[in-house]
């Protein structure tokens, strides 16, 4: 990888999947803490790149490695969603698989899948926070989960209607008054 290869670079949306890719093919150590740092940075703007090929995509996250750079790739908005199912496959409670399950390529059906086994961890709630999350799933896990509870409607005076298809009568009379006027 050239020297010249910078953060600037990287994050542009109109850097070269090529050069991505070999940016994150990278894995030279530098004799500076500086050095390394810096390499380390340039290779999560790269993976945060929406230009970034799945399969440059898909070789970082088959490391296995809970680090900023897969993150980065999990989070990435061009990540298929198979590699998020592989991800999440895996069956980790980590930050990669955090935003892989926040990712909105992710599935709904696999989504419910996550929430449905009721756990709550740093993947369950992701997976809630995920825009394709269908709401009444949502509200389902966080019951569940006891995050939020049901009210006790014996604590409350609330009056039931019995009958809903008897009419109103406060509300006829109103009616009637309104259209009198």
């Amino acid at each position: 990888m050239s020297e010249k290869i910078t953060i600037e670079m990287v994050r542009d949306p109109k850097c070269s999947p090529e050069i991505l890719h070999q940016v994150l093919k990278n894995t030279i150590k530098y004799a500076t803490y500086d050095m390394e740092y810096y390499n380390y940075s340039v290779r999560c703007y790269a993976a945060n790149n929406s230009n970034c090929f799945s399969e440059t995509l898909k070789m970082v996250l088959e490391r296995d490695e809970n680090d900023l750079i897969s993150c980065y790739a999990a989070k990435n908005p061009n990540c298929p969603a198979e590699l998020l199912k592989m991800v999440l496959e895996r069956g980790k409670n980590d930050l990669v698989s955090y935003w892989a399950a926040q990712n909105s390529n992710y599935p709904k059906e696999l989504l419910v899948k996550i929430l449905e086994r009721n756990k709550n961890d740093l993947v369950s709630l992701s997976a809630s926070k995920n825009r394709n999350c269908p709401p009444q799933v949502r509200i389902k896990w966080l019951i569940a989960t006891g995050q939020i509870k049901m009210p006790d409607l014996s604590k409350h005076d609330v009056q039931v209607i019995k009958d809903y298809n008897k009419p109103d009568e406060e509300w006829e009379q109103f009616k009637r008054m309104v259209e009198d006027e």
